[in-house]
């Protein structure tokens, strides 16, 4: 199972005559912020030297919302270490996953031995086994919920700036960051 993330929607120009020709209604709300702090006309150019030098608090006009499906815990915690946005996920709270598909991730590492992924499997079924155990003494999904693993695959939508999307690239597509 893989993570699947779709763009749900973006900022865009309320007054359309703004958009700077040959633009992305993003680029011209960034390029309007620029000029007005330069008190210069909008251009693609000073767009450019601003990210280049590390202006970028004029990324913070626009934002991205993304609607994320099968995410694990694991990729959750990381994820919302970038707290300059906002978050609503599946509540394993409220949600009753004897009523609901069991969703694992697994990792590659893990998948491309057999005895390991043999291991991983029984685990995790036997996490289910013991969740469904749980429910059907009247333990509340809240309670229940902690001895799902981390490897549980959720839902996501979030909304960040492009600012702080550009920075949980910087951090989350490094070589050294967790797959």
């Amino acid at each position: 199972m893989y993570m699947e993330v779709r763009l749900l929607s973006y900022t865009q120009l309320a007054d359309k005559s703004l958009i700077v020709e040959g633009e992305t209604e993003c680029d011209s709300i960034i390029m309007r912020a620029i000029a007005e702090c330069y008190q210069t006309q909008p251009s693609p150019r000073a767009l450019r030297r601003c990210f280049v030098e590390k202006h970028h608090s004029v990324f913070e006009h626009i934002s991205f919302t993304f609607q994320v499906r099968d995410i694990s815990r694991t990729c959750l915690a990381q994820l919302t270490r970038h707290r300059i946005a906002s978050y609503t996920v599946e509540s394993q709270r409220y949600n009753d996953y004897t009523k609901k598909l069991y969703r694992a991730v697994v990792p590659d590492s893990i998948k491309d031995d057999d005895i390991a992924y043999r291991k991983f499997l029984e685990y995790v079924r036997s996490a289910q086994g013991v969740y469904e155990q749980l429910r059907k003494r009247g333990i509340p999904a809240q309670d229940a919920r902690f001895v799902l693993p981390e490897a549980t695959g959720v839902n996501l939508t979030f909304t960040m700036n492009a600012r702080e999307l550009m920075h949980a690239f910087d951090l989350r597509l490094a070589k050294d960051a967790q797959w």
